[in-house]
Formats: C-alpha cells, sequence, structure tokens
C-alpha cells in the first residue's frame, strides 16, 4: 500500500505542473541561497584567518609577557629568551619552522617626503619559511641582508621610490633617534591593508636602529592541519617555568577580529531562519490551496476506502516531492557557485579597504566550498517542507467523505 500511496502522490503532483514547478522552484531558491549564504560566510572568514597566517602573522607567535601593553623593542625577547625558545622548540616536530622578528615604528624618508611605517627586521631565509611574504614581490626582489629594504607598493608609490634607490629609515632606540641608509631592492603587494605601512630590512639592521639584540616576536608555522590551539597550548606549558613569555594564537594577537568574527554563524542564523520561513510559507500556501482545490477529490479516496492517515501521508509525501527535486535542483546550482567561487574569488577591492586597514581582510575572497552545507541546507528544507505541509496534511485527514463531495 505505501507503494501504491507514493505513486499516487507522484501522479498527484503532476497534474497540476505549474503549481508543482512553482514549488519546486521556491525550495530550489532557498536551498541554493542558503548554501551558498552558508559557504560564502565561512569562506569569508577563512580567506581571512588564512591570508593573515600565511602572509603576517605565521600559526602563533612568542611574545615577552606584557610586551603587547608597551610594543616597544626593549620589551621584547631578550637574546637570551630566544635562546630558551628554540630549545623548548627542538623537543617539538621537526616540521615546524620558525623565525625571529624584531619590529619597531619609525620614518620613512626619501627626496620627495616622508611616512610613518612599522620596521620588521627579518632573517630572510628563515622567514621564508614561516610566511610567503617574498611571493608578495611585484618588483625588484626579496631582502638577502643588511643594507636593503623592501617596501609596500603603496610606501613606494607616496614617497615616489624606485628600485635601488636610496632611502633612510629614522627610529628611537632608548630615548634617542637613530637613522640608518638602505637601499630599495623590491616592492611587495599582498593583498592585504595591514601590512601597506610594512618595510621589510634584515634583523640585523633592525636591531642596528633599535639597539636591541634580542628579537619582538618569535613566529612558528606548523603543517596544515595540524591544530593550532593545541599547538600553542604545548609549547606554551614547554616554556612554563623558563621565562616570562606568551604564546599567542592568531585570534590572541587579533583580539578585536575575534569579537567580530565570533558571531558570525549567530548573525547568520535568522537570515536561514528568514529564507526557510518564506519557503515554508510559499509550500504550505501552496500545498493548502492544492488541499482546497482537491477538496472532492479526497472525498471520493476517502469514500472507497483510503484512511484519513493514508490521506494526510499522501499529502505529506507530495510535499517531500517537492522539497526532494526542489532541494536537489538549488543544491547543484549554490555547489556549483560556491565551486566557482572557491576558485576564482569575490574581489571586494575598495569596498573593504577601511575595514581592512583595522582588521586586516584580504580584498579578495574565497568562498568554502565543505560538503557539510549539504547536510546543513538539506536538514533546513526537510525541516520547513515538513513544517508547512503539516497544516494542509491534518485538514485533508479530517475530511468527512459525504461533506468534501459536497463542497467540492
Amino acid at each position: 500500500m505505501n507503494r501504491t500511496l507514493a505513486k499516487v502522490a507522484w501522479r498527484g503532483l503532476w497534474r497540476h505542473p505549474q503549481r508543482t514547478l512553482l514549488m519546486i522552484a521556491i525550495v530550489a531558491f532557498s536551498s541554493a541561497l542558503i548554501l551558498f549564504m552558508w559557504g560564502l560566510t565561512d569562506g569569508f572568514i577563512e580567506s581571512m584567518i588564512s591570508t593573515q597566517i600565511e602572509f603576517d602573522s605565521g600559526d602563533f607567535q612568542v611574545r615577552a609577557a606584557g610586551y603587547e601593553e608597551d610594543p616597544l623593542p626593549q620589551n621584547g625577547l631578550t637574546a637570551a629568551d630566544v635562546a630558551v625558545i628554540e630549545s623548548a622548540i627542538g623537543g617539538f616536530p621537526s616540521t615546524w619552522r620558525t623565525a625571529e622578528r624584531l619590529e619597531t615604528t619609525g620614518m620613512l624618508r626619501s627626496a620627495y617626503g616622508t611616512l610613518g611605517v612599522s620596521v620588521r627586521g627579518i632573517d630572510p631565509a628563515a622567514e621564508r619559511t614561516v610566511t610567503r611574504t617574498h611571493e608578495t614581490i611585484v618588483e625588484g626582489r626579496y631582502v638577502a641582508g643588511p643594507g636593503e629594504i623592501v617596501l609596500s607598493r603603496k610606501a613606494a608609490t607616496d614617497l615616489d621610490i624606485r628600485i635601488g634607490e636610496r632611502v633612510v629609515l629614522l627610529a628611537f632606540a632608548d630615548g634617542s633617534s637613530t637613522s640608518l641608509s638602505f637601499r630599495a631592492v623590491g616592492v611587495a603587494q599582498a593583498g592585504l591593508t595591514t601590512l601597506d605601512a610594512v618595510v621589510y630590512v634584515s634583523i640585523e639592521d633592525a636591531r642596528a636602529l633599535t639597539a636591541w639584540t634580542g628579537a619582538t616576536s618569535y613566529v612558528v608555522s606548523i603543517p596544515r592541519g595540524t591544530n593550532r590551539d593545541r599547538s600553542a597550548d604545548n609549547l606554551q606549558a614547554a616554556l612554563a617555568g623558563t621565562i616570562d613569555a606568551k604564546v599567542s594564537t592568531y585570534f590572541e594577537l587579533n583580539p578585536m577580529l575575534r569579537v567580530m568574527l565570533s558571531g558570525s554563524a549567530v548573525k547568520l542564523t535568522p537570515f536561514v531562519i528568514m529564507v526557510a520561513l518564506l519557503a515554508g510559507f510559499g509550500v504550505a500556501n501552496t500545498v493548502f490551496y492544492s488541499v482546497l482545490e482537491r477538496t472532492r477529490e479526497f472525498g471520493m479516496m476517502t469514500a472507497v476506502g483510503m484512511s484519513r492517515k493514508q490521506l494526510g501521508m499522501l499529502i505529506l509525501l507530495e510535499s517531500i516531492y517537492v522539497s526532494a527535486i526542489g532541494f536537489v535542483i538549488g543544491g547543484a546550482v549554490g555547489y556549483g557557485i560556491l565551486l566557482y567561487f572557491s576558485r576564482v574569488g569575490l574581489n571586494f577591492g575598495s569596498l573593504l579597504g577601511d575595514l581592512g586597514s583595522e582588521f586586516g581582510i584580504p580584498t579578495v575572497l574565497y568562498a568554502s566550498s565543505s560538503g557539510i552545507y549539504w547536510v546543513a541546507s538539506l536538514s533546513v528544507v526537510v525541516f520547513t517542507g515538513l513544517i508547512a505541509a503539516w497544516y494542509p496534511a491534518r485538514r485533508a485527514s479530517r475530511l468527512e467523505p459525504v461533506t468534501a463531495i459536497r463542497e467540492g
């Protein structure tokens, strides 16, 4: 009887193809929209985090306790602290990559003006293993040793600096100003507005500028797929009782960004509920109209022996068919769009410029194409379809045969 009921429900759908196609279109559109919004939101977050980690911060950093409150080189890691950290890192997998950095603020001066910059002293060979900064060079080459400087595209343009020209960096150390002359060897463009004010020099030059022999951070990069939080906690435990240092993950280094993104899933929920309600209303309204239109038909079915339960199940089956077809179509379209934007990306350009300057948001964002969105979207569609068909099915199951035939 169940197979027969399923056939009757299928045939009943296509007796009114326009109405059925309308319900399928409603469900398909809702499925595609929910799928796309979930993938775009997660992709937005993943793009931001992965870009920052790969081109700027590394997976996590070791800093002296209190450095974040007063980020001066003299409040950073001493040479002895760095040696202790290197010793502790030796107890972890050899796939971990590390690099020292010494950062300070300064003024970049050319023949055409001055510009406030963040000076990042690096070990060029080690830095290549923890970030992909060297891949952002669009003119010239990466820093190779002392006396060389790499500028951002924005800094080079603002000060009209060309490859090979001399520039001067001024910085403050122990209450007095120091300066060094550099030759511009490269121009970088990472697509991160937070790096527009960063210039790269060798860590030896940064130490000469700041009169500090240690570092301000010790950057660690771990293999993809390794749990960052657990790895950072393990390193923190290994350093406990040796030096007063803090191991900070990406979100700990960017607390404002954590606040901004922590409620992203919650903020998306009202949108998903709204779309689900719209889809449910459209399906419920169409199914209810179908029940009213087929009152006489349902009366005849009950008169020839169909039970009230079977009649209600018939309406539910029709709704399930519509939801299933709509989801397959909408899911295919939505997932296809996600796959496209996961490869091509969305270039928001100047739209995110101001926001990116504060939170380090890349200008090109990629959608996420995780298969979990199929499950999430399917659960919403199935739940909506069943709820939408409940009242029409309940009404149909309560029809009295004689009254239904007379009203029809």
